[in-house]
């Protein structure tokens, strides 16, 4: 073997592991919240859960604040193994906050591509699903 071939190699090994980020439906992370196997990021923005309520059980965490990261870290206690996903309004923000939970070290991460409106040819939707929500108060209320 290679000097060449045994440095890319341990090179390679020395890299952290990534996730790979899995896609899952409105339905399924539902079914996971609920019995606790799956904590589930509302990547939205805060007016955005005020009109249309978060996902029941799911922790407010916009991910174009500054402290995305940390949040997300505290909804998981700390504990970067824990099963996560992301959800936004139809794909978009879910697919940056996968993204940067991935790159943050976070390893086993899921989006909810269909997000909370639906996205043709994906999926219906938390909202039209049926799914539960909880009603969004601002904290200042």
């Amino acid at each position: 073997m290679s000097v060449l071939a045994v440095a890319s190699i341990y090179a390679a090994l020395s890299l952290p592991a990534f996730a790979d980020v899995q896609n899952l439906s409105a339905e399924s992370a539902h079914k996971l919240v609920q019995r606790g196997e799956l904590i589930l990021l509302d990547v939205r923005t805060p007016s955005e859960w005020a009109m249309t309520g978060m996902p029941r059980d799911s922790v407010g965490a916009n991910v174009k604040d500054v402290d995305f990261l940390a949040q997300a870290r505290g909804a998981v206690l700390g504990d970067l193994e824990y099963p996560i996903a992301v959800i936004c309004r139809a794909g978009n923000r879910s697919t940056l906050a996968a993204s940067q939970l991935e790159a943050a070290g976070f390893a086993e991460i899921y989006e909810i591509t269909e997000g909370m409106a639906g996205l043709e040819g994906i999926g219906d939707g938390w909202i039209k699903r049926g799914l539960p929500t909880d009603q969004f108060l601002p904290p200042d209320r």
